[in-house]
């Protein structure tokens, strides 16, 4: 396929880059900054912001299915109480902007990234969790998060949003699965959702879930 991804430059984006190619597919990325990203015959870099939707026209012209690895990005990742370095609606406003041109070019499927917690599995998150990201700048991102996948709904595109538990850096190792809860352990690799969203990209015909949400199951 020819697929846009969008947060190719992240920790997650750029594994999916890796994988995606290798499995023979043509990417088209929309980045701030193309120096991160490692030239390849099949591979078209595009410079440019996910919230201008001029840019995100052209971008997706040609492609046959999006994938999203953007999130709000804080000063510091580890610190929940860290300032936002993104906008308080990133996710959502760049959501509508991408899939109000894949309706211009008649492209109707989008794979994002979401969190664990979001919509309907906030119940199952661990309650100490849960106060945390209340009382947190985490709450904000939620929030975001929230939105964007109402925003996924509105489109009536063929949508999937993939909810990770806690991501830390790391490979794909195959041991991912759906999981039904978000412990204090909880635990998933970029590499692992990387694949998972390379995965659910290719999958035939369209989505029965509109999210997914994703662990290891040994620690989630």
């Amino acid at each position: 396929m020819h697929l846009l991804i969008l947060g190719a430059t992240g920790n997650t984006g750029l594994q999916f880059v890796e994988m995606a190619l290798a499995r023979g597919h043509t990417l088209t990325a929309l980045v701030r900054s193309p120096m991160k990203l490692v030239a390849h015959p099949r591979l078209v870099i595009m410079q440019g912001s996910p919230m201008d939707g001029a840019v995100l026209g052209e971008a997706v012209r040609g492609v046959d299915a999006v994938v999203s690895c953007l999130g709000i990005r804080k000063a510091d990742p580890s610190d929940p109480w860290s300032e936002l370095l993104s906008p308080p609606d990133f996710t959502e406003r760049c959501t509508r902007l991408v899939t109000e041109a894949m309706k211009a070019q008649g492209i109707g499927r989008i794979v994002v990234i979401s969190s664990a917690g979001v919509g309907d599995s906030w119940g199952v998150v661990n309650p100490e969790l849960q106060a945390v990201i209340e009382k947190s700048n985490i709450r904000l991102v939620f929030q975001d998060l929230n939105r964007m996948e109402q925003a996924l709904d509105d489109s009536g595109l063929d949508t999937l949003a993939v909810r990770p538990v806690a991501l830390i850096q790391g490979q794909a190792t195959g041991n991912c699965e759906l999981v039904r809860s978000f412990e204090k352990t909880s635990r998933i690799t970029t590499g692992e959702v990387a694949q998972w969203m390379l995965d659910a990209v290719e999958r035939a015909g369209s989505f029965t879930e509109r999210s997914e949400m994703i662990g290891t199951p040994t620690i989630s």
